[in-house]
């Protein structure tokens, strides 16, 4: 595991002022979470205050910088990054919350916000943290859909009626028709299937697009994982972790990012649970997480006039 860090020797941008603007650098993803392997490429997560012609001007914008490769870094403004993490965003929170041994640069200015991480919690993260793990549920679903019954062969406009020369309704026209039908409004019916017949014929084509990109850019050995176990184990992981750290973040208004149960979660990535067992355990935790939502000490959300002030102080000393 890598242990030190230079941004100098990883940043080479434009952006001559990054590396004494940074406040904070930490490791982020499965080296932090403690679920890495010795392949697990190197993530980085920053927090920046850009310079003041960038805090009160209007023609240099800055958002974040970003580096891909190994390792990938992503470096935040501040207000971005006050922003994101404000509506509990998973993967911003837990930047303030990785352990000090994942530290690769640390500021005065950023040990203030550290001070103050409990100010970003919420029972938000009920809303978001479950998201995230139930967009990871979507593509286990849609992964294991392909690995029984893979689409094979591009749809053609003509095996669903509709002719081959163009297009008989546009997306925004779709739309339209929807908000009518919804509002109440009666639509001819050659019209309305001839709608249907369009939907059908561009959601397979979605379908198929979709499938064609997975399989073209999935990587080997987990493709042989789908294959062994008949499910995508390594979004299982993640939807475990995630749901988890909802829980914890409800009942202790903490974020454990260096996982205690990091053994076990490396063991669902190698087949440990079946699909089965996994979308049994997702169904009951879902349900779960309601109730602590319900009894949660935290806030429903974050005092975003602390924060805003929080934020003023630290760029107000970094200008």
């Amino acid at each position: 595991m890598t242990t030190k860090f230079n941004l100098v020797d990883h940043y080479h941008g434009n952006l001559t002022w990054l590396p004494e603007r940074t406040i904070f650098l930490t490791r982020h993803g499965s080296q932090a979470y403690g679920t890495s392997t010795p392949t697990s490429d190197l993530d980085v997560k920053g927090i920046c205050v850009p310079p003041k012609e960038y805090m009160l001007g209007f023609h240099k914008v800055f958002e974040q910088a970003e580096v891909k490769g190994d390792p990938d870094m992503v470096i935040y403004d501040i207000r971005k990054f006050f922003k994101l993490a404000s509506d509990c965003n998973p993967n911003i929170i837990e930047v303030l919350f990785t352990s000090p041994e994942d530290w690769f640069h640390t500021t005065p200015s950023f040990q203030k916000l550290w001070a103050n991480r409990h100010l970003f919690l919420s029972r938000k993260a009920r809303h978001t943290f479950s998201g995230y793990a139930m967009s990871q549920l979507k593509r286990i679903h849609t992964h294991k859909r392909w690995l029984l019954n893979p689409p094979t062969h591009k749809p053609a406009r003509e095996e669903y009626g509709l002719s081959d020369q163009h297009k008989a309704v546009s997306r925004d026209e779709m739309g339209a028709f929807d908000k009518l039908i919804e509002d109440g409004y009666t639509v001819d019916e050659h019209a309305m299937r001839v709608l249907q017949k369009e939907k059908a014929y561009q959601n397979a084509l979605t379908e198929y697009t979709q499938y064609e990109n997975w399989k073209k850019t999935r990587n080997e050995k987990r493709a042989a994982t789908e294959a062994e176990f008949g499910y995508d184990t390594k979004h299982a992981m993640h939807l475990v972790r995630l749901l988890r750290m909802c829980r914890e973040i409800l009942v202790e208004g903490v974020v454990h990012v260096k996982r205690p149960d990091a053994d076990e979660l490396r063991a669902i990535r190698n087949g440990a649970w079946t699909y089965s067992e996994l979308m049994l355990w997702a169904e009951q935790q879902d349900k779960d997480l309601d109730q602590l939502y319900a009894q949660s000490p935290l806030p429903h959300s974050s005092d975003r006039d602390k924060l805003d002030q929080l934020c003023i102080e630290i760029i107000e000393e970094m200008l």
